[in-house]
């Protein structure tokens, strides 16, 4: 259970995950992970990045994971320019902690998105708006690499 925008909420509920935007981090005054995930820590927090600059703020402030994109343009962030393939490219030249792929990520541009260095991707709308959930998420199991990843 990933709780997004809501650490407190997390908290109280006792989710192992939380997940922020720039906005709702940096912009609400934290500059370390640990001030939203305790000390010692009580969950896991993830931190959304659109540019290497803003990962690398991030990679400051001691996230559990980062979140790169919107890597194609997508429904659940209108407004937010896509960064396209070579962000993701860099993060995987880059990012020393787990990090994923994220925004407009579909079967047909997945191929892609693994060959620019993700190996771990979120997906959304390909998902919510399939037919059948459970096939869409069993079809993008099955293509991503086989190795147990962990955070």
């Amino acid at each position: 259970l990933v709780i997004n925008d809501h650490p407190r909420i997390a908290l109280q509920v006792g989710a192992p995950l939380c997940h922020l935007g720039q906005e709702d981090f940096f912009d609400q005054g934290f500059c370390r992970a640990e001030q939203v995930t305790g000390r010692p820590k009580q969950l896991l927090l993830g931190l959304s990045t659109h540019a290497p600059e803003q990962a690398r703020r991030a990679l400051r402030a001691k996230p559990d994971y980062l979140a790169i994109g919107p890597v194609y343009a997508t429904p659940t962030k209108p407004g937010r320019p896509a960064v396209g393939l070579d962000y993701v490219r860099w993060a995987a030249a880059h990012v020393p902690i787990p990090w994923f792929a994220i925004g407009g990520i579909t079967p047909a541009n997945l191929d892609d998105v693994l060959a620019a260095g993700a190996g771990r991707i979120c997906v959304v709308s390909a998902i919510l708006n399939a037919p059948d959930l459970t096939r869409a998420c069993q079809a993008f199991r099955a293509r991503l690499p086989s190795a147990p990843r962990r955070l």
